[in-house]
């Protein structure tokens, strides 16, 4: 590999590895976490809110069971206010712990993209000129803007839902095996079935949105590039043929984003219904 592909390399690692599985996608996120370590008080803040909010979250059902089991019965009408009243506050709960967990989730993806746009222009600066010689200048912008946003929502707000979620599902066994262990069972045995399709059509769908964020980042290039020689280009009469070019680049960006939409769409659509039939076949 020559010094000038390695600079490529070096500067937009994510769009130039090749699919190798959930390892390979996950792993240029690694380099992220020592920047997300500089700020572990708000880890810890965002970990014990997201905790309370998984916990809410379970406990919720039970306030609800309670509320329907003794709450109506004429034995106990008088203690109605009181289930009412407990199923409030697991709902207070849950709501203040939801928006404080996003509060600090996002922080943190703020404060992981801010040293991270600041390190990449660092390391651009530092590159030598041959490089700039090939290089597209608003298709680097595209990367130090854009494509870190991107790394902000996957890193901040993705990231904590998925930990979120992974924290419901092993509450969600304990309760169901403390329930019904034959059900629980049950259960288990068909995440697999539901699971596996719904991994490869997501990583269809990351395929998908690196294909359109691709084409966004070519088409700012061209914009750039052509913005910066706009005497030359007036002088040579090319706006129209400018404009055309760039009205393309615009448009296969937008039917990639639109591919990767529809995509997600029929992927969400149809995890919704197995995740429904799943629960009849069960029971």
């Amino acid at each position: 590999m020559t010094k000038k592909n390695a600079d490529v390399d070096s500067v937009d690692p994510v769009a130039r590895k090749p699919d190798r599985g959930l390892k390979a996608t996950l792993s240029p996120l690694r380099p992220l976490l020592p920047y997300a370590l500089r700020y572990k008080r708000t880890i810890v803040f965002a970990f014990v809110a997201l905790l309370m909010a998984a916990g809410a979250t379970l406990t919720l059902p039970l306030a609800v069971r309670g509320m329907i089991d003794h709450g109506f019965s004429a034995d106990s009408a008088g203690a109605v206010n009181a289930y009412f009243g407990a199923m409030i506050a697991v709902a207070a709960t849950l709501a203040i712990a939801s928006g404080t967990r996003y509060y600090f989730v996002m922080t943190l993806g703020e404060h992981v993209v801010a040293d991270l746009r600041a390190d990449l222009f660092k390391h651009l600066t530092a590159l030598d000129a041959a490089f700039y010689d090939t290089a597209k200048t608003g298709e680097l912008l595209s990367r130090l803007t854009a494509d870190t946003t991107q790394l902000k929502s996957a890193f901040g707000s993705s990231a904590s839902v998925a930990l979120r979620n992974l924290f419901m599902f092993f509450g969600a066994i304990v309760m169901m095996v403390a329930t019904s262990p034959k059900l629980a069972g049950m259960t288990l045995a068909a995440i697999p079935i539901i699971v596996l399709p719904l991994i490869a059509s997501g990583r269809a769908v990351r395929r998908r949105s690196r294909s359109a964020q691709d084409t966004l980042a070519q088409a700012s290039a061209y914009a750039g590039e052509n913005l910066s020689a706009v005497r030359a280009m007036q002088a040579n009469g090319a706006q129209a043929s400018t404009t055309a070019r760039f009205t393309r680049a615009v448009v296969a960006a937008y039917d990639a984003a639109q591919a990767a939409t529809l995509l997600r769409a029929f992927v969400t659509a149809g995890a919704i219904l197995v995740v429904f039939t799943s629960v009849v076949v069960v029971r």
